[in-house]
């Protein structure tokens, strides 16, 4: 017996001699087991005959064509294989998921019946609410139903207290669209004065707040602020004032926009005054003011120093107040005086130049106790009298020193003992000569005491 069969894309010839015993039953295929699928009809299956196919729902037949029912014919061959191979099914793939407005998804090529694909949006885009960007692949090999889902991103409307938009205002704003502000009158914006609607749905910069302001700084009489012609004055903001020509400025000069409670805002202070203030010109007896003018308004400060021979008494610095005096009161120059000098084992000559103070240029004479002597240099003086001069600064010329008699041998041997050293003497005759030096201070201590040192 001649069969033809189809095979893709050939028609294929086979022949096949059925040899039938007589009284034998016809040959059969064996019937496997399919996963996920069964043949119809389930038995007794004869050589030539056809089968069905049938596979669960979301698999097809594995290399055999197919109805859209997921079905497929085979046929039982003369050697008890079926054609064109043994039936098995596997799991089925869905076509690329649609494409939805606004929206991207991961890059993926295939799709098994199961699979789940989630959407995102694009930039300046937000997920409507309540809806599921997730689409699956379903056993029918189609995909779930997904709704519109994305709208264009969208901002909250921006509430601003003491201020209002420059546009009418909207329920709602999209991605990309601005909004302009202007505060109340007695307020000032702080923030940016243009915002808008960004694409994760804020505003971009924040929105703006209004702060309270100041009230105009007040206005004074005769002079002016530096504040004319703004409208508003926020915290914080400094005002300085300035009078008329001639005028002077009496208090604060500037005063700043603050809080007394952290709350209400209010000006620092009083405004100043400008009035006419002259203070008169300081005199200073026997002195001198720097620096040299001729008026003296409110707020003039000058300094003062004494010609020689005086000193002063008070302040160096006086400044002219807003009553018209000056402050500190003005200073005076005394006559310089030296205080009575003092020369240790000496005493004031003359009787008549005991006194506490010495005006300068005086000049007082010393002499030395008895048993001292002047002293120059370490060397003995005989003078029986020395004079010092209070000088223009209130020091005294250098005083006289008196020293005890005998003081002046033990300095000149000292003196040897030292040049000795430097001369390089052998330590030995060093000591030597210091011992004698110790007889020789022994001795003059003793003569200053019995009183016949010559």
């Amino acid at each position: 017996m001649l069969v033809f069969l189809r095979h893709p894309g050939q028609l294929l010839a086979v022949a096949m001699l059925v040899l039938q015993p007589a009284g034998s039953l016809e040959g059969q295929c064996p019937i496997p087991d399919i996963p996920h699928g069964q043949l119809k009809p389930a038995q007794n299956i004869t050589y030539g005959s056809t089968a069905t196919l049938e596979c669960d729902a979301g698999y097809i037949p594995m290399g055999i064509s197919y109805s859209s029912m997921g079905t497929s014919t085979l046929r039982c061959m003369a050697n008890g294989r079926w054609y064109p191979r043994t039936p098995a099914c596997t799991l089925g793939h869905c076509p690329y998921p649609p494409a939805i407005d606004y929206a991207d998804r991961n890059p993926q090529r295939e799709f098994p019946v199961g699979t789940n694909v989630i959407y995102f949006c694009r930039s300046g885009y937000t997920l409507l609410p309540d809806v599921s960007p997730i689409t699956t692949c379903l056993k029918n090999f189609t995909w779930s139903a997904i709704p519109k889902l994305c709208q264009k991103a969208q901002c909250p409307s921006p509430v601003i207290l003491h201020g209002r938009e420059l546009s009418p205002g909207k329920a709602k704003y999209t991605f990309g669209q601005q909004v302009e502000f202007q505060c109340d009158l007695g307020y000032v914006l702080r923030g940016g004065e243009r915002i808008q609607c960004s694409s994760d749905g804020t505003w971009r910069p924040p929105v703006p707040y209004c702060d309270k302001v100041c009230g105009p700084p007040p206005k004074i009489a005769n002079g002016q602020h530096s504040g004319l012609g703004r409208e508003q004055f926020p915290y914080g903001t400094e005002v300085k004032y300035s009078c008329a020509e001639g005028l002077s400025l009496i208090g604060d000069e500037s005063i700043y926009c603050t809080s007394d409670d952290g709350v209400n805002l209010t000006w620092s202070g009083p405004a100043p005054e400008c009035k006419v203030v002259r203070c008169p010109r300081p005199v200073v007896q026997r002195g001198r003011m720097t620096p040299q003018r001729f008026t003296f308004p409110y707020g003039a400060a000058v300094w003062f120093s004494c010609d020689e021979g005086f000193v002063l008494w008070g302040g160096a610095e006086s400044r002219c107040l807003a009553d018209g005096t000056w402050h500190p009161p003005l200073p005076t120059c005394q006559p310089v005086r030296c205080p009575q000098p003092q020369v240790p084992n000496g005493r004031l000559k003359s009787t008549l130049d005991d006194q506490v103070w010495y005006p300068a240029n005086a000049t007082v004479t010393f002499e030395c106790l008895q048993g001292y002597h002047f002293s120059n240099n370490g060397n003995a003086s005989l003078e029986d009298s020395r004079t010092a001069t209070c000088l223009p600064d209130g020091n005294w010329t250098p005083l006289p020193t008196c020293k005890e008699e005998g003081d002046a041998d033990v300095c000149e041997e000292v003196h040897y003992i030292k040049t000795t050293f430097e001369c390089g003497v052998p330590m030995a005759e060093v000591k030597t000569l210091l011992e004698i030096q110790k007889l020789f201070l022994e001795i003059k201590i003793l003569k200053v005491k019995l009183g016949i040192l010559n």
